[in-house]
């Protein structure tokens, strides 16, 4: 069996090494290579060579499949990047009907094309009703699935899709046969739109979600998310072993423990896996379940280490991409530290127990304690990495409340059941099932209510501190002293250490006369000013990039200490200056947001942002006429945007000069050249030394008026990706030829101006 593994875990590492380290054209070289290698070493006919030979004849395949793959779907995808044509497409899922558009999981099938996965998009609405097994055809734009926003992106790639198509063209239906293929995604359907009959609506998001895995509802509630989020719970949505194996008891339970039993357990994981939509930590539980309950049928013992890597090894042999998947990554990592330190905490936390029923509930907390405290080992480093965050408190929420996740998961199954058969049955299990449930939401509710119960990355001393805490673990572990004290002694540091790092940083902000940031936000603006501690925040939006404004502009505010915004200001309402204001009212209390009297078309933003702003009781105020807004030592010019109703909304922006001290910033929003001459006929506006350069660099803003006039020395873009051309090659010879030192964040990043310092230091 530990040749399994040695094969399986050498297979593995060849595959990641293709993914994150060899160039795309050295996996075949080094797999002849290994090959040659593998083979010579096997000649010698010695024993003790054995391990080597099949270490490098394992690695060999993983890098040769690799090759492959790669040569068979995205090599394949990249030569049809760009490209039109008549497509003929499987659905393989029902479509996700949003507000302006469709999605929905696809298969080439069409003559002289590659079968790829893809997904596809209909803006008009063709295939809202289409059905899993469904042949559609039509005309469609074809891209590589590999890059999004102009970089690099293996998501797609990791869940084994590689085209993306956007619908052309009427999409006719050509063949509505059923598939057998589509029976998980039309039990997934049946069983959502069950949860959503049967569970009250403060629970039926995250009750699908535990059950099937689909966290669309989640996503659509960003409190919710967040809170989650805080309190590691999001891991309890993502399907995993905890739901496989609370699937598995529920079964024998049911079945009994025999051989016939343990085949069927089988059967149903596997269903359970497909209906979820077969992530890979799904994927990995199911091959370790079937490992266990086969083990015995077998009359063998089950081994965990080839398990985890038999499961591994046979996900990269499907989609070698899915190394790539963070799903995977956190799954395997978590049970590695189930298995390498769960008996080590459970022997540190041991002690006494009384007997009988308090007995068995003490054990139960305890050992969710240690499931909780092995599985952190490796995901939180991990989490750290890809996230950007810790969640600090997941061990304690997890004592708390991890105990409804198996009640709600069991329940949420037998509720649905009985729903399915005897509709006010299952409503009144669902009404009872969604207690615990909501006890889990509560707890999550008020650890995220705790300050910093989230410890962000984007400040450099955050991942000190998180290396900190590792090494002060690892030194105690290894000094011979009192077992309690291997615990609590770092356990001290780390939060001295995260206290001393919060304290630091606070006190290093207000010790400036002010800093202000232009956060990279994609194709969008966010700029935040502060000085003591005041915090004035402009614009809060973004769009063609991966990360929410609201969340990046929380995040980075909460990495340099700050508790509050106290005035948010929107120069106008245009989704890629607003749409991150709700998750910003979610990830820290903002006193009042000021805004311009929004536009006909504008009224749906204006709406989403009043409901936000009255959930969580901040004020909300339409400027009219100019204004002074002064917080401590900050002092904001407002000026209310034009009097023209038929003018564009961009047209109608509020600007602003923000002062602290002396040091002076312009905005101007999106404000076109026309805007700005007039704003310098009525106001005089000298002596500013930065300016935030107007509608992202385009041509039509940022006029020769308004740079002559302020005198300022830097300017600031914040620009992303999109398909406008920003910044316009035109303003970047203007602000040139007016001796504009120019930083960028779509190629500097976030912009730090220390105010007192030297200006324009990137991050």
């Amino acid at each position: 069996m530990r040749k399994l593994a040695a094969a399986a875990l050498a297979f593995s590492a060849a595959v990641f090494a293709a993914n994150y380290i060899l160039p795309s054209a050295w996996p075949p070289v080094f797999a002849i290579a290994l090959a040659v290698g593998g083979a010579v070493l096997a000649a010698f006919h010695r024993k003790w060579l054995r391990c080597f030979v099949i270490v490098s004849i394992a690695a060999a395949v993983g890098l040769g499949l690799f090759y492959i793959h790669a040569q068979r779907t995205t090599v394949k995808a990249r030569e049809l990047d760009g490209t039109s044509c008549e497509l003929t497409v499987r659905l393989l899922d029902y479509p996700q009907v949003y507000d302006s558009y469709c999605r929905a999981s696809v298969r080439v099938e069409g003559e002289g094309l590659p079968r790829l996965n893809a997904l596809l998009y209909d803006s008009d609405m063709w295939i809202a009703g289409a059905e899993p097994g469904q042949l559609l055809r039509f005309t469609g734009s074809l891209k590589a699935a590999d890059t999004k926003y102009g970089e690099d992106y293996d998501y797609y790639n990791s869940r084994d899709i590689y085209l993306t198509i956007n619908a052309r063209s009427a999409v006719a239906v050509v063949d509505r046969g059923f598939d057998l293929r589509t029976i998980p995604a039309r039990l997934h359907h049946f069983l959502a739109q069950l949860a959503e009959r049967v569970f009250p609506q403060d629970v039926s998001a995250y009750m699908k979600a535990l059950m099937l895995g689909d966290k669309s509802g989640l996503y659509e509630d960003p409190g919710m998310k967040l809170a989650l989020t805080r309190a590691g719970f999001m891991q309890v949505v993502a399907v995993s072993g905890m739901h496989i194996a609370y699937l598995v008891t529920l079964l024998q339970l049911l079945l009994g423990k025999n051989r016939r039993s343990s085949l069927l357990c089988i059967g149903l994981v596997w269903l359970f896996v497909l209906t979820t939509g077969a992530s890979p930590s799904a994927v990995r539980a199911g091959i370790m379940q079937s490992f266990l309950l086969f083990a015995p049928v077998v009359k063998r013992e089950n081994d965990p280490l080839t398990s985890l890597s038999t499961a591994l090894a046979l996900i990269l042999l499907w989609n070698p991409y899915a190394a790539a998947s963070v799903s995977l990554q956190l799954s395997f990592s978590s049970m590695a530290g189930l298995m390498c330190f769960s008996d080590w905490f459970r022997a540190l936390l041991h002690i006494p127990l009384p007997a009988g029923r308090l007995g068995r509930v003490l054990r139960s907390f305890l050992d969710v304690a240690v499931t909780s405290l092995s599985a952190l080992v490796f995901t939180l480093p991990l989490a750290a990495i890809h996230f950007g965050y810790a969640a600090i408190l997941s061990p304690l929420t997890g004592i708390l409340a991890m105990w409804t996740v198996p009640i709600c998961f069991c329940g949420a199954y037998i509720s649905c059941a009985l729903g399915a058969i005897i509709p006010a049955l299952g409503s009144l299990a669902g009404w009872l099932v969604a207690w615990p449930a909501r006890f889990l939401l509560l707890v999550a509710q008020l650890s995220s209510a705790i300050p910093f119960s989230l410890v962000y990355m984007q400040n450099e001393l955050g991942l000190l501190w998180l290396i900190f805490c590792y090494a002060a673990f690892i030194i105690l572990a290894l000094c011979r002293v009192n077992r309690w004290l291997k615990l609590l002694i770092p356990t001290v540091l780390s939060a001295a250490a995260l206290f001393l790092i919060l304290f630091l940083t606070r006190i290093g902000y207000e010790r400036l006369p002010g800093v202000i940031s232009v956060l990279d936000v994609g194709e969008g603006q966010c700029i935040t000013a502060f000085a003591g501690e005041r915090t004035l925040m402009i614009d809060c939006g973004g769009q063609w990039t991966l990360d929410n404004a609201g969340e990046t502009a929380g995040a980075y505010l909460r990495a340099c200490g700050r508790k509050r915004v106290d005035m948010l200001l929107l120069t106008h309402l245009h989704e890629d200056h607003v749409n991150g204001v709700p998750m910003l009212l979610e990830m820290l209390p903002v006193e009042q947001i000021i805004l311009p009297v929004p536009k006909d078309e504008e009224l749906p933003a204006f709406d989403e942002i009043r409901k936000a702003a009255a959930a969580h009781e901040t004020q909300m105020m339409v400027l009219q006429n100019d204004l002074v807004y002064r917080l401590d030592d900050i002092s904001t010019s407002l000026f209310a945007p034009s009097e023209d109703t038929n003018a564009d909304a961009n047209e109608r922006c509020i600007m602003a000069k923000v002062s602290l001290g002396s040091y002076d910033m312009l905005v101007t929003g999106d404000s076109p050249a026309a805007e700005e001459e007039a704003l310098l006929a009525r106001q005089t506006i000298t002596g500013a030394e930065l300016l935030i350069v107007g509608h992202h660099g385009s041509r039509t803003s940022s006029g020769e008026e308004l740079l002559s006039s302020i005198g300022a020395d830097t300017a600031v873009i914040s620009c992303g990706y999109n398909r406008y051309g920003h910044p316009d090659q035109e303003t970047l010879e203007r602000l040139a030829r007016y001796g504009y030192n120019v930083y960028r964040t779509d190629r500097d990043g976030t912009i730090v101006i220390r105010v007192g310092q030297e200006y324009g230091e990137t991050n």
